[in-house]
């Protein structure tokens, strides 16, 4: 059986630039540099931004960020906040409110 000859294709190959498509967890600091971010905000101000409550350090607070990253928000100092964390917490009402925002439900927060 003869074989049958290739074809060359007839379309020309576009040349067009590469979107990056990052999502929220690849902008997220993680690691040392959260840490030192952490440390470096509650030196400067060792107070929930929301009710003012003094936290302690490094367990008594979540660094929260003011526009969240899904919106659109920076992983920047100018961006974190800090906010008391726990049952009753600044942190837990506040990504409560995010959720019911975007219409999702979390469990356990008023």
């Amino acid at each position: 059986m003869a074989k049958l000859p290739a074809l060359k294709s007839r379309l020309k190959p576009v040349e067009g630039r590469k979107l990056s498509t990052t999502n929220t967890s690849e902008r997220r600091m993680t690691g040392s540099r959260l840490q030192s971010r952490r440390l470096r905000l509650w030196e400067a101000s060792p107070t929930c931004a929301e009710c003012g409550r003094v936290v302690v350090y490094p367990h008594g607070f979540e660094l929260d960020h003011r526009v969240p990253l899904h919106q659109g928000g920076a992983d920047t100092d100018e961006n974190c906040q800090i906010l008391c964390c726990g049952p009753d917490g600044c942190h837990l009402k506040k990504t409560a409110s995010d959720g019911t925002e975007m219409g999702v439900h979390q469990s356990g927060a008023e």
